[in-house]
């Protein structure tokens, strides 16, 4: 898998030679192209070529553009079909309502977990009573711990007065974040076969990606840590802020007891749910946050 994040902000052309990324805006860098997991084009003067938008397919490259206001706004998704595509839908339409139950109760409670680590790793006192929800969540998290357990942590996180309808900083850089990553896992849920609109808990009809936003539970407090540690009410998302949210697909996490990537990790977590699925294993693969490190490679 790749591992370069790429943000560009000058006017560029982007093409492709050699199996490798051109990127134009002046001077001429290369880049391979098996290295890339995404690029992010916040800039309106750009010029891609129809074989270059090929080869994002083929190599499974996230390409992000912006809007007039610098948040993402579309994304180039691969579209290969998984080699047995139609096994895995087939499997994915098939799972039983206790399954899906399961799977989420799963999610819920490392989502819980992660939360009140990340308000550990902010030395905030009161982490226990989030941890404690984690116990507390059932078969499809009946009780909703999900939404008491936000209650409680984004205020002690942020501040008392704190709601995620708020327009500031933090709020602008949590959705940034949570986008990056969002489309992420769309770009794993497809790569291996899945149909995204098909969902766990998330069931919209006007939602394409309802599995992306399942799975995105778990990985959501990876931002929430980043943006407490970098970020306040009255800060504009800079150009500086946003590159800093993508690399976070670099931030280390631990998944199946070792260390990985935050981007390679949401690949493991995709290929553990088909796993999951055609009943090879009993848990699902979901990251546990150690803090904000960038990973390594070697």
């Amino acid at each position: 898998m790749g591992y370069r994040i790429i943000f560009l902000t000058n006017p560029v052309k982007l093409s492709t030679k050699n199996e490798q990324l051109m990127i134009d805006n002046g001077e001429v860098t290369r880049v391979p192209l098996e290295d890339i997991e995404c690029i992010v084009a916040d800039t309106s003067q750009l010029n891609v070529t129809a074989r270059l938008l090929s080869k994002f397919s083929e190599y499974a490259i996230t390409f992000y553009i912006t809007d007039k206001s610098h948040h993402p706004c579309g994304v180039f998704l691969p579209v290969c079909k998984h080699c047995r595509h139609m096994s895995v839908l087939q499997n994915q339409i098939n799972m039983t309502l206790p399954t899906k139950k399961k799977l989420w109760k799963q999610i819920i409670y490392q989502k819980i977990e992660n939360q009140a680590t990340v308000l550990k790793l902010c030395n905030i006192e009161n982490w226990a009573e989030i941890e404690n929800l984690k116990n507390k969540v059932k078969s499809g998290d009946t009780d909703n711990m999900e939404a008491v357990a936000a209650s409680k942590y984004f205020k002690l996180l942020f501040g008392k007065t704190f709601t995620r309808t708020q327009e500031n900083g933090i709020n602008a850089a949590l959705n940034y974040g949570y986008a990056i990553l969002r489309s992420t896992i769309e770009k794993y849920l497809i790569a291996y076969g899945y149909e995204p609109s098909i969902g766990l808990f998330h069931k919209s009809t006007l939602n394409n990606f309802n599995l992306a936003d399942d799975i995105i539970e778990a990985y959501r407090p990876i931002v929430d840590l980043f943006v407490n540690r970098f970020v306040c009410e009255s800060d504009e998302l800079s150009t500086v802020r946003k590159a800093q949210l993508v690399n976070l697909l670099n931030c280390d996490v631990i998944i199946d007891k070792k260390i990985f990537a935050c981007a390679h990790s949401i690949e493991i977590s995709v290929n553990s749910l088909t796993s999951f699925i055609r009943k090879n294993r009993n848990d699902l693969l979901l990251p546990q946050i150690i803090d904000l490190e960038q990973h390594k490679y070697e």
